[in-house]
């Protein structure tokens, strides 16, 4: 009796995990997971993977991205910039196209990649296709990774927001627009 307990136990367990991520890519610069998407987002799975897209129609999409960021100085408005250089746009770019290509339809794309001119800071993100469309979820942007004992003080970072470009759009979490998270864009694919 104890043994049958213990074998449903340890099954009820496994089952429970969720699945493994899988690594696609792995660098210094880039790293490129399969993975489900974390939790705290809305679950809008089953994604229309896996999905060929050409790198090139990646790279494009990526260099074209902006994040609009505050400034700590009062009253200095807010500054348009890229989320990535066109040399990060062609490290990314072939990676994530076919990290698509292998993705089951429960996955989405996790990468995680180093600033060129400042290695200890990372951008992470999320990519996914769903109906025909890129959604693009910034996570991190320039984030200093520190290593060793943890810093006591951080100087505060400017809050961001992603920029959608023509055809593009916030994320909502309802039909008429509202609840937007500005973090994750989607951007037509056809």
């Amino acid at each position: 009796m104890v043994a049958a307990l213990s074998l449903i136990i340890v099954c009820s367990a496994q089952s429970c995990q969720t699945r493994p991520q899988v690594v696609v890519y792995h660098t210094d610069a880039l790293s490129v997971v399969l993975r489900e998407l974390p939790t705290g987002y809305p679950s809008l799975e089953p994604y229309n993977h896996s999905y060929t897209i050409q790198p090139d129609e990646v790279r494009d999409i990526l260099e074209h991205v902006q994040y609009e960021a505050g400034s700590l100085i009062p009253f200095s408005g807010k500054q348009s910039r890229l989320v990535f250089t066109r040399q990060q746009g062609e490290l990314v770019a072939p990676v994530i196209s076919n990290a698509l290509r292998q993705a089951a339809p429960q996955d989405v794309v996790e990468f995680s990649l180093a600033d060129q001119e400042r290695p200890d800071r990372r951008t992470k993100g999320l990519v996914f296709i769903l109906h025909d469309e890129l959604h693009l979820i910034i996570e991190e942007l320039r984030k200093p990774v520190y290593q060793g004992e943890p810093n006591t003080y951080q100087q505060p970072v400017p809050r961001w927001e992603l920029l959608p470009g023509d055809r593009q759009r916030h994320y909502a979490s309802r039909q008429e627009g509202k609840g937007t998270i500005t973090n994750w864009i989607i951007i037509p694919l056809r």
